[in-house]
């Protein structure tokens, strides 16, 4: 199998590409190849350190998803959710399909909230607010804050004490859970402390998937992450999904987690003794020891 991986440059990409390179040294015989697309040209001409391993333009990826070994590996929405062509060929494969609901935030949310009434996890009330004027409640000079607005919604403000970030793979049969705890900055991890995948906040989480979506089907289904978050009076709140891997996933690596182990049915690796559960890490100290 080829598998194209678009915005290739981002985090999502590196952690591909780990995820790949470590399903390749476990299965040294593997015959599947990864492709890292970039829209940068300059990205097709670093060469790969993997033989297994290409960088290329989009497109090339768009050629090669014409073949029918070829699918799109679920790593970045963006090019699927803006380019035809991209939901064309990712609707082909059940691990790569997106439907322009998932991208509709307040239906998202008022969907989550019908189904999973009563979790422990809260689904923060949404408002349809459609070509809006948003702007100061006081003193301002001219313009200064306003903001004008097309399609939006107005989404419960959580105050947030702690960050969850929670990679899933799922089948018919099985959810594998892992849970971590992290700080952000610019988005992206900052520090990372790994959760246990068997106790009691990992059995609220597949709780609260289980009630959204009963069956591997849609949004919650085969390779995604959630985002969630702690108030100072310990609720739990959903913040956001995407049916793909998070960006740091890589992370997961050192908890016994690949991606690719799963979708090709191979055992999936065994922990890292190097990372301790419940104890805090700098996201770079697991691209050392990776």
């Amino acid at each position: 199998m080829n598998y194209i991986v678009f915005e290739s440059g981002s985090r999502a990409g590196l952690s591909t590409e780990l995820f790949f390179v470590n399903y390749c040294a476990m299965m040294p015989g593997t015959a599947h190849m990864l492709y890292l697309s970039d829209m940068d040209t300059m990205f097709q001409h670093i060469e790969s350190t993997h033989p297994r391993v290409r960088h290329i333009h989009d497109k090339e990826a768009f050629k090669l998803l014409e073949q029918p070994e070829s699918v799109i590996f679920p790593a970045d929405e963006m090019t699927r959710q803006v380019n035809d062509a991209g939901r064309r060929h990712a609707g082909r494969h059940q691990i790569s399909r997106v439907e322009d609901v998932y991208y509709n935030k307040m239906e998202t949310n008022r969907y989550l909230a019908r189904q999973t009434a009563g979790c422990a996890i809260k689904v923060p009330l949404t408002f349809p607010t459609d070509n809006v004027c948003l702007r100061p409640n006081g003193r301002s000079a001219g313009s200064r804050g306003l903001q004008l607005l097309e399609s939006t919604c107005v989404t419960q403000r959580i105050d947030i004490e702690r960050e969850f970030v929670v990679d899933i793979l799922r089948d018919d049969n099985h959810m594998e859970i892992f849970p971590r705890e992290v700080t952000l900055k610019n988005g992206y991890d900052r520090f990372v402390k790994l959760l246990p995948r068997d106790d009691d906040f990992a059995g609220v989480i597949r709780e609260f998937v289980l009630r959204a979506y009963p069956a591997n089907e849609g949004m919650f289904s085969d390779i995604f992450h959630l985002q969630l978050a702690m108030t100072p009076q310990a609720e739990i709140y959903y913040i956001e999904s995407s049916k793909r891997i998070s960006g740091t996933s890589l992370v997961n690596l050192a908890a016994g987690m690949n991606p690719f182990c799963f979708i090709n049915h191979a055992p999936q690796p065994a922990p890292m003794p190097d990372f301790t559960v419940g104890k805090w890490y700098r996201f770079e100290d697991f691209l050392l020891a990776l």
